[in-house]
This record gives structure tokens, sequence and C-alpha cells, in this order.
């Protein structure tokens, strides 16, 4: 009878023990995770970049003769930020004064083709706002489906 009981808990626990749901990575559910921009397909940076000029277009309200100016000068300094990061600079402050040094350059560079401070630093946001609901996608996209 002990015996009985003893295989009767195991094989309750074996049948608990699978009802359990498994990790994400084991059952297929996690997408993978988005490439890097340097291996993603042309297609996929097409979007990306349309989204990007969509979005900071529609947020700044930029004429088609400010949006012929704005989208180099911007370019360029997503470059040289790109730059500064790729450097990967051991010295935190080093790299804070790094990124301080571009984006003031592309605050007096927007002057000219804004004509506003007001409308430049609303750039500054926006460009903010475009990485943070980039990197939210992102992570909602890590995320497991429920």
């Amino acid at each position: 009878m002990k015996q009985l009981l003893i295989l009767f808990s195991m094989m309750l626990s074996i049948v608990f023990a699978n009802a359990q749901p498994r990790p994400p990575h084991r059952q297929g559910a996690m997408p993978p995770p988005p490439p890097p921009i340097e291996r993603m397909s042309k297609e996929h940076r097409a979007q990306l970049e349309s989204f990007k000029i969509q979005f900071i277009t529609k947020k700044l309200d930029l004429t088609p003769a400010e949006a012929e100016k704005f989208w180099p000068v911007y370019n360029e300094q997503k470059e040289a930020s790109r730059k500064v990061m790729q450097e990967k600079k051991e010295d935190e402050i080093e790299f804070q004064e790094a990124m301080l040094v571009i984006r003031k350059r592309f605050k007096k560079d927007l002057m000219p083709i804004l004509k506003s401070e007001e409308r430049v630093n609303q750039a500054l946001k926006v460009d903010r706002e475009l990485v943070n609901k980039m990197r939210n996608e992102m992570m909602r996209r890590k995320r497991p489906m429920q």
C-alpha cells in the first residue's frame, strides 16, 4: 500500500510539473531580437527610414524647403553620434561630453533652418522621442506572446 501511495504521488508530481508553462525560449513564442541596423535587410532599413522621416516631419511640421535642408544636418548628426558610440569610451563623463558637443553643434546648425529657438528645442525633443519610441517597440517585440 505504501508503495502504491509513493508511485501515485510521483505520477501526480510529474503531471503537475508538465502542466507548468514553459519558458518562452523553449516553446518558440519569443521572436528573435531585431537585427542591428547594419545587418538589417534593405527593405527593413527603408521602412525604418521612411517611418523616421514621416514621424519627424509630422512632429516638426516641416515645409518641403525646410525638410530639404533639415535632413542632411540630421543625418550628419546621427552619423557623428554613431561614431562616438562605436568608440565605446571607457570614461562615462568623456562620452557624455562628446555627445553634448554633437547635440550643441546640431542645435547651432538647425537655427538657420528652423529659424526659432522653440522649433530647434522641439527638434531635439522629437529626436529623443523617436529613439524612445523605437526602443519601446523593440522591447515590445522581444516580449513573449501571451
